[in-house]
């Protein structure tokens, strides 16, 4: 009597699909966590890439930034989504406003308020 294996097809996608929902998830909460309690701080940005991913039609960008924490300087990356129509305010020169995460200050999302 042969048994078949076919139930593999369907399991590995849906497990698969459920593991990213639930990673997607908690980043998007400590994203969050952060807006709210996260430090303030500023940066300049020093450039902009595509990563050419793009999420709802709008670029993923990667961005090199000098950030102005009360730390002192220092230069971090960051790649997040931008909407088109708020290209302009990432092109290298531009001063973002950012909220940092005080443990690891290379988590860092942008506090503007078109970015929520």
């Amino acid at each position: 009597m042969a048994t078949s294996n076919a139930w593999y097809w369907w399991v590995i996608p849906v497990v698969a699909l459920v593991a990213f929902v639930i990673y997607e998830g908690v980043l998007r909460d400590r994203d969050d966590t952060l807006l709210a309690d996260g430090v303030r701080a500023s940066a300049q940005v020093v450039s902009a890439e595509q990563t050419g991913s793009w999420i709802n039609k709008n670029p993923v960008v990667a961005l090199i930034l000098d950030v102005n924490a009360g730390s002192g300087p220092y230069r971090a990356t960051l790649k997040t989504m931008i909407p088109q129509v708020h290209l302009p305010a990432v092109q290298p020169g531009s001063r973002l406003q950012l909220r940092i995460d005080p443990n690891d200050p290379q988590h860092l999302v942008i506090d503007e308020p078109w970015a929520r």
